[in-house]
């Protein structure tokens, strides 16, 4: 079992059950970033719910008029009074159930921190989680710039695995702005404006090119079918499905992922190098040697996009002709980084 994480290093990724990540909730954009911290102190290794430990300049990375510390403050007793219902029937009989996800939180400026702990009774839907969850890179979250998107990217994540996700508008309506919401954005042409569409921008921003399209009755929206590209993760190498497509597969906690991740759920700077050598014609197996080996230095990520950017030009431009496009950019970089392929002695 490894040790609670210290208050400064969080984990990597953050998991939900899917019934947690599809119920219905409402979360302002700094709850979101509140929300998407406090599961990064989880692992999914553990026995017991951790508290809840989280620097004050990861919530809000820079001031924007007014008190930082009050907005953190409202958002904070916002989020003890947020409850998560979930819905479910057998046969002909319905039940409800609703929880609460926080149950307590101390916000110190004098430290820094904001502690606190989850609700007991929402661990099932956060620990030890073996099949129906979704897991995404904290990092990515944090990019997020509203919480619209935050909301979306959980539940098309938690259906990436499918590929495809119909959904009926109202449900999806408040599935992004709460089940106490009966007046906002009801028509579907007002959510599609302020909602649906600016939201998909910014995952398309990460990558992630996420499709939609409206089903009607008649003259009315009734429903929305979104298409979901497959994880890279899930491509082999010449970008046909390899062994590990299984339909409905995805990897368990702490399995070590053969193959490139998706694009959306690596940090920026990453996710540049996977554009970029996807553009060369680079395979998934290569570009994840490379993002091995670049990890998160700077200095040799802006490098690598300063020498193979005339390549780039030159493909694209069609100054030259290129036989085997990845090879030569797999050249290019063995002879810029020559500890990328390190020869046997």
């Amino acid at each position: 079992m490894l040790p609670p994480p210290s208050p400064a290093a969080l984990y990597p990724r953050a998991y939900q059950a899917n019934a947690l990540v599809r119920a219905p909730l409402k979360l302002t954009h700094v709850e979101a970033r509140i929300f998407a911290l406090a599961l990064g102190c989880i692992h999914q290794d553990q026995t017991e719910l951790p508290g809840i430990s989280i620097p004050l300049s990861r919530v809000m990375t820079q001031k924007k008029g007014g008190s930082v510390y009050e907005t953190i403050r409202d958002a904070c007793k916002s989020l003890m009074s947020k409850v998560v219902s979930i819905e479910s029937q057998t046969g002909n009989k319905k039940r409800f159930t609703a929880y609460s996800i926080i149950s307590y939180i101390d916000l110190n400026e004098g430290t820094g921190y904001l502690t606190g702990n989850f609700a007991p009774e929402i661990k099932p839907f956060l620990l030890q989680l073996a099949e129906q969850y979704t897991h995404v890179e904290i990092e990515t979250l944090l990019t997020l710039k509203s919480a619209h998107a935050h909301r979306l990217y959980w539940l098309l994540k938690s259906w990436d695995d499918v590929g495809l996700w119909e959904v009926d508008f109202e449900t999806l309506r408040k599935q992004v702005l709460g089940d106490d919401n009966d007046v906002t954005y009801t028509l579907f042409y007002d959510f599609k404006r302020y909602v649906l569409e600016p939201a998909l921008r910014e995952l398309h921003s990460l990558g992630w090119v996420v499709v939609y399209q409206p089903l009607k009755e008649g003259k009315k929206v009734k429903g929305v079918r979104f298409t979901i590209p497959k994880p890279l993760a899930q491509l082999g190498e010449e970008g046909w499905p390899g062994p590990a497509a299984r339909p409905g597969s995805k990897a368990r906690p702490g399995e070590k992922q053969m193959s490139l991740a998706l694009a959306a759920e690596l940090p920026t700077l990453q996710q540049r190098i996977v554009t970029r050598l996807q553009k060369l014609k680079m395979t998934a197996a290569q570009i994840q040697h490379v993002l091995d080996f670049m990890g998160d230095d700077e200095a040799r990520i802006a490098k690598l996009m300063k020498v193979s950017h005339p390549l780039l030009r030159d493909f694209e431009a069609g100054n030259k002709v290129f036989d085997n496009l990845g090879g030569v950019a797999t050249n290019l970089l063995k002879t810029e980084f020559p500890g990328l392929y390190p020869t046997l002695k």
